[in-house]
């Protein structure tokens, strides 16, 4: 990953090399993002990028690691505000909570949102895997934890199978943006509408399409 050089840049000098890296890897998809053009927006030579990284992969995965950290820290700076402690949300509640803290940090943080979304559209590749292999074990312990927690309390079907509903909430979590035609617009609507269709997600994932009889 990172390497010494780097650690050893002042906050400023660190922080221009990362904006124009953000900028970049936002703009474009992975392989159609130019190191050469983060060196150039930086203000420094190549033989100091790559004194601070291997190569653009190792850059990318840094970036990375960062929205994912951001993202974390957003997570508990945004836990201790809820009426409801954490432990007490239901599967439905936490899943809802997830989803608009996801929609809020979206909006706060476009970029982080776009680095995102090019990684998700991502072609399947070695580079894919690498990425995922560390962050998918983590993801799919929280998503059988939840899914435990909720069959032992009644929220779920029993005589459904634990692995579909793994595999159902595991899509729903991470292709979130799926859902919508143009999730960009939905990040610009109020938090009512926001939360209207946050409301429509968790109905359908309680009562399906099934009408009456």
């Amino acid at each position: 990953m990172v390497k010494q050089g780097f650690r050893n840049l002042s906050v400023a000098e660190q922080e221009r090399v990362l904006e124009a890296a953000l900028d970049e890897f936002a703009d474009k998809e992975y392989e159609a993002a130019s190191l050469n053009r983060i060196i150039q927006n930086a203000g420094i030579s190549k033989g100091s990028m790559y004194h601070y990284f291997q190569n653009k992969e190792d850059l990318y995965m840094y970036i990375l690691s960062t929205v994912m950290e951001e993202k974390k820290q957003f997570l508990m700076h945004t836990l201790p505000t809820l009426v409801k402690p954490n432990h007490e949300l239901g599967l439905f509640e936490t899943i809802s909570l997830q989803l608009e803290i996801s929609i809020t940090f979206a909006r706060a943080n476009p970029r982080y949102h776009m680095i995102n979304t090019h990684l998700q559209n991502m072609p399947d590749s070695a580079l894919k895997h690498k990425i995922w292999g560390h962050f998918e074990e983590e993801f799919d312990r929280m998503v059988y934890a939840m899914v435990e927690k909720a069959i032992e309390c009644g929220e779920l079907r029993e005589d459904m199978d634990k692995k579909f509903i793994m595999r159902v909430l595991r899509f729903m979590l991470l292709k979130f943006t799926d859902f919508y035609p143009d999730y960009q617009e939905l990040l610009k609507m109020s938090d009512e509408v926001m939360q209207g269709e946050m409301k429509l997600l968790m109905k359908f994932l309680k009562h399906g399409l099934r009408g009456p009889k």
